[in-house]
C-alpha cells in the first residue's frame, strides 16, 4: 500500500516537473534572406535560408550558422544595392532568385540564370551570399 502510494506521487511529481520544463520557442515571424535556383528539366529547386539570428539551413535542415557580422553585411547590402527598391520577376528556365523579409516588409526577385540583361546587383548579392553559405561547409 504504502509502495503504491510513493509509486504514484513520484509519478505525479514527474509529469508535473517534465511539464513545467521550458522549452526553447521558435519566433513564429523569423527575419530571413533565402536565395535559391532551380528549374530545368527536373525542376528541382535549392533553397538556402538564413535566419537573421544566424541559423542557416538548406531544405529546412540546419547546416551551419553565419556570423554576425556577415549577417550585418547582407542586410546592408541589401540597402546599398538598392534591392528593396528592385523589382525584377523575370525568371526563365532555369533562375536565380532573393526573397527576404525584414521587419514587416517581404520582397522576392527572380531572374533567369542565363540572361545577360540581369540587373547586376542581382547576381553581386547571390554570388556573395551564397560565397558565405559554402565556406560553412569548408
Amino acid at each position: 500500500m504504502i509502495f503504491a502510494k510513493v509509486y504514484i506521487i513520484s509519478l505525479l511529481s514527474i509529469i508535473l516537473l517534465g511539464s513545467s520544463c521550458s522549452s526553447t520557442k521558435q519566433d513564429p515571424n523569423p527575419e530571413y534572406i533565402r536565395i535559391g535556383n532551380g528549374g530545368g528539366f527536373a525542376g528541382i529547386e535549392t533553397v538556402y535560408t538564413i535566419n537573421l539570428k544566424g541559423p542557416v539551413d538548406q531544405g529546412g535542415a540546419q547546416i551551419g550558422s553565419l556570423k554576425k557580422a556577415d549577417i550585418n553585411q547582407l542586410t546592408r547590402n541589401i540597402q546599398v544595392l538598392q534591392l528593396d527598391q528592385l523589382d525584377w520577376n523575370h525568371p526563365g528556365n532555369m533562375y536565380k532568385f532573393i526573397e527576404y523579409k525584414l521587419g514587416t516588409k517581404m520582397h522576392r526577385m527572380s531572374w533567369d540564370s542565363n540572361s545577360p540583361d540581369v540587373n547586376n546587383n542581382l547576381n553581386l548579392f547571390y554570388n556573395h551570399a551564397l560565397h558565405l553559405i559554402q565556406k560553412l561547409n569548408s
